[in-house]
């Protein structure tokens, strides 16, 4: 969507718009999807023949072609340019590290494939595979000339030794090798390295770090060993301590996010911490009528974070964004803006970080692809052209407004507890209360409370005044200027600001940009 990265780092103009961009909604962080080499490998989706998923990386230490100059070092002196100048203007750099798989066609895979037909081809002995933890072929054993031999492998394959993928080419991961964690050559070669040589992911790990980004979100860390988390972060977090690592852990298995609370690291204070700072909230499937994201989702985020959930009104897995769905089914214009915003607070608010995919302060009906081409920079020229200050989808100034309250909330160094979450209105609305609770003191530094209009497209709800009256007797400040306003998507009442200064930079509560998928 952002298109080459000449059109957005700004170093030849000296300011970067698409920093600008960030900042005048109030987010303090970027995060931008894989900008890596991707697979050549061709796929179908939605009947539609693609290639080059994002999250396909075939080369970690390029840029893909949809965003280089052609020029490596011009690529690696734009990317430096850009975090130092985001950082200058206290916005962090996301980047996504992408340690479950690589590229189906990555040098590296070809490389294994190649030694295994080698030994395939020449071995006349009965071949037999090497059987790791949870029955996973971990390698192939044989005997030469009376000697036992063995060859362990660093991606998963099949028992007849091919390359283990998802399915036909329509499966999402039909165009990525695994890395088979259960084999002790992928342990070594990946993450604990060889002799005087760093694993491979510490390499990547160094290579983003030395051009400035200070952040990380770790895409599907649930399918990840917490052992590996640990040994990754520990020695990222070894050379600069203030890094932020979020753990993508959007999954149905709720096993796989559970045990990630074993990746530890130490506190500096002679204890442990989760080693990861955030884990990823489901809001996006959330109906705000049932209770399993506070109930269920919530606590199993806050068991294996430092600092709890990171809350998202969108997520680019799906087929449609929140407005694209709505969209299909008819909404009107004014409807779609109201379940925009709606859903937006309370990601927001009812979480500790949060984060919004780059178009949802216009409403983007088109899907932010995780394949190339199917999103460019036409859609977001597109989008301004047509929203910005001219269209009720234009919601940034809501969306600033809500970033500017969290920001004045000054509640950096805390976790979200919800303490209430019950119907009103004739379970027309429902009202969601929540603390935010200091991780190092346990004091309680805030309160918020959202009444959220269950159904926005049926029009507004009249609220009894004495829901306003007992939210000022309990203390509550309004955030709207009436006293009493119709609910039109959401009403948001919170404790009174405190009068310490606002930050240039925060270093913990990161809301993020989704730039490209």
């Amino acid at each position: 969507m952002v298109g080459g990265i000449e059109n957005w780092s700004g170093l030849a103009e000296g300011s970067s718009w698409l920093i600008d961009h960030a900042k005048s909604m109030g987010f303090n962080a970027m995060w931008f999807s894989p900008f890596n080499q991707t697979t050549s490998i061709e796929k179908t989706v939605h009947g539609q023949k693609v290639t080059g998923s994002y999250y396909a990386i075939k080369d970690h230490f390029s840029l893909d072609t949809e965003f280089s100059t052609d020029n490596k070092a011009q690529d690696l002196h734009h990317l430096r340019s850009f975090c130092t100048r985001a950082q200058e203007q206290g916005v962090r750099v996301y980047a996504d590290l992408v340690f479950n798989h690589v590229a189906a066609d990555h040098p590296l895979v070809t490389e294994e494939n190649a030694a295994i037909a080698q030994v395939l081809r020449t071995v006349s002995s009965a071949i037999r595979p090497i059987i790791g933890h949870k029955d996973k072929v971990i390698g192939m054993r044989w005997s030469e000339d009376g000697v036992e031999k063995n060859f362990h492998f660093k991606f998963r394959r099949k028992s007849d030794f091919s390359l283990s993928v998802g399915g036909p080419p329509e499966d999402p991961w039909s165009d990525v090798a695994e890395i088979n964690y259960s084999s002790p050559a992928a342990r070594r070669f990946f993450v604990e390295g060889d002799g005087n040589k760093k694993g491979y992911f510490k390499q990547v790990i160094d290579w983003c770090m030395d051009l400035g980004f200070t952040a990380f979100r770790c895409d599907a860390a649930y399918m990840i060993p917490p052992e590996t988390w640990q040994n990754l972060i520990g020695y990222a977090r070894a050379q600069k301590d203030d890094l932020i690592f979020l753990a993508e852990t959007l999954c149905t298995d709720a096993s796989k996010v559970e045990r990630l609370s074993r990746a530890t690291i130490p506190d500096g204070k002679g204890g442990e911490r989760p080693a990861f700072d955030f884990g990823m909230l489901g809001f996006y499937w959330w109906d705000f009528k049932h209770d399993w994201l506070p109930k269920s989702e919530h606590p199993r985020i806050q068991s294996m974070s430092r600092y709890g959930g990171a809350g998202a009104p969108d997520n680019h897995d799906t087929q449609e964004t929140l407005a694209g769905c709505f969209t299909q089914q008819g909404f009107a214009a004014e409807a779609r803006a109201a379940i925009s915003v709606r859903n937006y607070a309370i990601s927001a608010l009812a979480s500790t970080s949060f984060y919004m995919q780059m178009g949802f302060e216009y409403c983007n009906e088109k899907q932010n692809r995780v394949f190339k081409g199917l999103v460019t920079t036409d859609d977001w020229d597109y989008m301004v052209s047509n929203r910005a200050g001219k269209s009720v989808l234009d919601i940034r100034p809501q969306i600033s407004a809500i970033n500017d309250l969290k920001d004045r909330l000054n509640v950096e160094n805390c976790r979200v507890h919800f303490k209430e979450y019950s119907p009103i209105a004739d379970h027309q609305a429902v009202k969601i209360h929540v603390e935010y609770i200091d991780v190092d003191s346990g004091d309680k530094k805030a309160e918020v409370v959202l009444l959220v209009n269950n159904k926005p497209e049926h029009g507004a709800i009249t609220l009894s005044t004495h829901i306003s009256d007992d939210m000022k007797k309990d203390g509550f400040v309004s955030a709207q200027t009436s006293s009493n306003p119709p609910l039109k998507d959401v009403l948001i009442y919170h404790t009174p600001l405190s009068e310490k200064p606002r930050r240039t930079v925060k270093p913990i509560s990161a809301a993020a940009s989704n730039l490209h998928a």
